[in-house]
């Protein structure tokens, strides 16, 4: 028995060649969170600034300051998957804040209209993710996991079902956790036209999962009972990293800006941890269990980030922005982002955000890429990245001292789920989260 568990774990560990450069992938996703007012303009603000949300895309947007301040957003998300004509459906109700920051504003001594005008220094806390998802898919007639084993001429001691095929298979999935960011800014505004900005922001990650694979079969055993395979898995990363940050905001013309931000590869290092068991019934039933495998910390390195954004101002009572973000990492997806939002202020101290944005891979097929083999796993499920849309609404109300701001985000996308590596993606899964978002906050007059 001892054996057959590192057979197991070594055979198992073996197949999700796939789903290491994944994981790393999904540690490097990103959602458009932060205060009401981002959220509200599809986080289209890399040119706009002056919100401490801003900063992620281009910190230069720490710049425009001119006042301390404190804000503070809370967040309640319904986060729902379903996979249509099957009746599978999944939902979760969450809390959190997704953001809290300070800002210090210094003015220099210079006349206005010439040299560096101030000088802004800001402590933020972000949340650029948070993982909590349910999903529950099923398939018929797709490739099996126990025919994959059996191709290899792996036994593992336990007499799972080995056809082509099988009858039908049910992946139940459970996702948890968040990419946080601690970061402190600085930014300085010259002459009310250049504003340029720099940051050092700490990143941490916490992800964890469960997951339940089974395939039926048509063929029945001595006893009458259906064959069948089961995969349970747990898997969990945590760790941390860390990068920076630099941007610029130029205004060649009153009505028109511009914006470059750029994000350099997050260095750091994640620990893993993954459990599972396997079990078949054919001929009789017999189980295996995989204990828990702790490996040493892994180094790895996230994207390169790049923001690029131009925004209209309508004299005092509109503005208009569009934006560009690209993420780039060697030997994984490209990640292109679209954004654009809008503002209008209707009365003095009041403004409403509309925006829109699209987020994809736009890969043309599907990849997997190797893992290392010394990652021992049983999970053998993996995601490919998929196009995922924005569309949201937002008031805000600015006084002489108080901030107060209010958003509701829908975010939609179509999942590309895969079991193990030689099965069909689940067809027909749409995933969607509605949020409301609320911030408050105090600056100085």
């Amino acid at each position: 028995m001892r054996n057959l568990r590192y057979i197991l774990t070594l055979v198992l560990g073996t197949l999700s060649l796939c789903t290491w450069s994944q994981d790393y992938s999904r540690l490097s996703e990103r959602t458009i969170l932060g205060t009401a007012r981002y959220v509200g303009m599809g986080g289209a603000m890399s040119a706009i600034g002056g919100d401490p949300s801003s900063v992620q895309d281009n910190p230069a947007g720490l710049g425009l300051y001119r006042r301390a301040e404190i804000l503070l957003t809370s967040s309640v998300a319904i986060d729902r998957m379903r996979q249509t004509g099957t009746g599978n459906y999944g939902a979760r109700t969450y809390f959190f804040m997704p953001q809290v920051s300070g800002v210090i504003s210094l003015p220099t001594p210079n006349i206005i209209g010439k040299g560096i005008q101030f000088h802004n220094v800001m402590f933020s806390y972000n949340r650029l993710h948070s993982f909590n998802r349910n999903y529950e898919a099923s398939a018929y007639n797709s490739p099996s996991l126990g025919s994959l084993l059996a191709d290899r001429g792996v036994s593992m001691g336990i007499p799972f079902g080995t056809n082509a095929t099988n009858a039908g298979n049910h992946l139940t999935l459970t996702e948890t956790g968040y990419v946080d960011q601690y970061s402190f800014h600085w930014a300085f505004n010259c002459i009310d036209q250049v504003y340029v900005g720099f940051g050092l922001q700490v990143q941490s990650y916490l992800w964890s999962s469960r997951a339940v694979y089974t395939e039926d079969f048509n063929e029945k055993n001595a006893e009458g009972k259906n064959y069948y395979n089961e995969n349970k898995s747990s898997l969990v990363y945590s760790g941390a990293g860390c990068n920076f940050t630099a941007g610029v905001i130029y205004r060649p013309l009153r009505w028109l800006r511009l914006g470059v931000g750029l994000q350099t590869p997050s260095v750091g290092s994640v620990r893993m941890s993954s459990a599972g068991t396997f079990a078949a019934q054919t001929d009789s039933l017999r189980y295996s269990y995989a204990p828990d495998q702790g490996g040493p910390d892994s180094h790895f390195h996230q994207p390169l980030r790049l923001s690029t954004s131009v925004a209209f101002q309508v004299g005092a009572y509109a503005l208009m922005a569009l934006q560009y973000n690209y993420s780039y990492a060697r030997e994984r997806e490209s990640i292109h982002s679209l954004r654009a939002g809008v503002e209008v202020i209707p009365v003095m101290g009041m403004y409403i955000n509309a925006g829109y944005a699209c987020e994809s891979s736009f890969s043309k097929e599907d990849r997997k890429v190797p893992i290392d083999p010394s990652f021992d796993r049983q999970d053998t499920y993996y995601q490919l990245p998929a196009l995922s849309q924005y569309a949201s609404l937002a008031v805000g109300y600015r006084g002489k001292h108080m901030i107060c701001q209010l958003a509701y985000q829908f975010n939609w996308q179509k999942p590309r789920l895969f079991a193990h590596e030689n099965a069909a993606m689940y067809n027909d899964l749409r995933t969607d989260t509605h949020r409301i978002v609320f911030s408050i906050g105090w600056h100085q007059n």
